[in-house]
């Protein structure tokens, strides 16, 4: 009897030491040598979003300001740094400066490039998040060429800042939407209710929309909210409407963008003030809309 106890005893250690897993210490939940990303990286991150000046800007400042969506840490509420490098060759063989940016509540994170940069010059950036000694992957690689010599430099880049802009089409005319919905999630971020609908109210913007506009107008400045003119305070818990919380709209007209009606609409959410998921759903003539900046820009 005492021995079958004792080999039973032994057996179910056995089973109980091969089944459960060794708990995974802190380190190892953010990154370490041996925990490497597809590129070689070793800190568990996203890789951020470089998104002002835009890709080939020309003009631009001496010590400009770079602006991107910062990268963040999969497992965990860790604050992550973000290291910004600039070069001036694509292989980032040469660096000219380096540095950490500082990141808002909304995410975005800025650099303003240190030293001053050479004028007439073209450079190339990129950041990634780091934390101790592990760097997580980097993001997509941006290029600008500074101002020259006689030339007035461009405003520092920036969420609202503008980046180009198509030309107004002939009479008649309405230029076609780009097709932005693969910029909708990285832009946004987080699209929960504390982001997307933080009073409690649809038709007015919020940070999670205010992200994703801001990132449309980095690539193209006809991007704006949509006033939602069929909306009044009694549809909005007594508050005035200013635009609806989950669409966008693209002025394809001639002229002023500011109150214009010639606009494509799109839905970026659904069940908005809800239960929200991302969606791409052009609905441009279903319902009356106007162009607005909110008072943003």
């Amino acid at each position: 009897m005492k021995k079958t106890a004792l080999v039973l005893c032994a057996v179910v250690a056995v089973a109980c030491e091969s089944g459960m897993n060794s708990p995974v210490s802190p380190s190892a939940a953010i990154g370490s040598a041996s925990a490497l990303n597809a590129d070689g990286s070793n800190l568990k991150a996203s890789s951020p979003l470089a998104i002002a000046p835009v890709f080939e800007s020309t003009n631009v400042g001496l010590a400009p300001v770079l602006a991107a969506r910062a990268g963040a840490v999969k497992y965990g509420t860790a604050v992550l740094a973000q290291r910004f490098q600039v070069a001036d060759n694509d292989t980032f063989s040469n660096i000219v400066a380096s540095g950490m940016g500082v990141t808002d509540a909304s995410g975005v994170t800025r650099y303003t490039v240190d030293p001053a940069l050479t004028g007439s010059k073209r450079y190339v950036w990129r950041l990634r998040a780091e934390m101790n000694d592990a760097g997580g992957p980097w993001s997509n690689v941006m290029a600008f060429t500074t101002v020259g010599a006689g030339s007035a430099p461009v405003a520092p880049g920036g969420p609202t800042s503008t980046g180009p802009r198509p030309a107004d089409p002939p009479p008649g005319v309405r230029l076609p939407l780009p097709d932005f919905s693969a910029l909708v999630g990285p832009l946004g971020g987080d699209f929960g209710n504390s982001q997307s609908c933080p009073r409690g109210l649809k038709y007015v913007n919020n940070p999670w929309q205010d992200r994703v506009i801001d990132g449309f107008r980095q690539r193209d400045s006809r991007w704006g909210y949509n006033g939602k003119p069929v909306k009044t305070a009694a549809d909005n818990g007594g508050v005035p409407v200013t635009a609806a919380g989950d669409e966008a709209a693209y002025h394809y007209g001639a002229g002023p963008d500011q109150g214009s009606f010639d606009v494509h609409l799109v839905d970026m959410l659904g069940s908005h003030c809800g239960s929200p998921s991302l969606t791409w759903r052009v609905f441009t003539g279903e319902e009356p809309g106007f162009w607005t900046g909110v008072g943003r820009f």
